[in-house]
């Protein structure tokens, strides 16, 4: 990773932390089984019904809820936009990424890429494409996240 990239994922991280916050939907630990798989997931966040409702954005990522503080989100509207100009592949983010995609773009883990997600739509930078946006129930659409389908709709600057 080249450092103005890197440079520019620790300012992303930095607006993130102070302009978003993860809530989970479920339990702390959830178990599951897909085939022969047993999986755990363990959600170390505060539960959704905890979240903050005056001032913010709830926004719906499917394995989350990411709550946007909009006061502060508008404040860092044009860092963000400098950031995202720089983004390594542009017709790609033009496109509509998935969170697949845009966290290893951006050097940075899913969680990342769901809150960055989250915070562009609250700007009105993208709207998000999920199975819950075809209306399709919780487990189907988050049988699809898994595999990808929970991308944004293109980057509108």
């Amino acid at each position: 990773m080249n450092l103005l990239i890197k440079m520019q994922t620790q300012k992303l991280n930095q607006i993130l932390e102070q302009s978003t916050h993860v809530y989970r939907k479920g339990e702390v630990l959830e178990k599951r089984q897909e085939g022969n798989v047993n999986i755990t997931e363990f959600f170390g966040y505060p539960h959704t019904n905890e979240a903050p409702v005056n001032g913010v954005d709830k926004i719906d990522m499917i394995f989350i809820d990411v709550v946007v503080d909009k006061e502060r989100a508008e404040q860092y509207r044009n860092e963000i936009t400098d950031i995202l100009r720089d983004y390594p592949e542009p017709e790609r983010l033009a496109g509509g990424p998935s969170y697949i995609e845009l966290a290893p773009n951006l050097g940075m883990q899913q969680e990342g890429a769901l809150r960055l997600m989250a915070l562009g739509k609250s700007l009105g930078l993208w709207d998000i494409l999920s199975g819950k946006t075809l209306k399709m129930n919780d487990d189907e659409a988050r049988n699809l996240a898994g595999s990808g389908f929970l991308m944004i709709s293109g980057y509108k600057p």
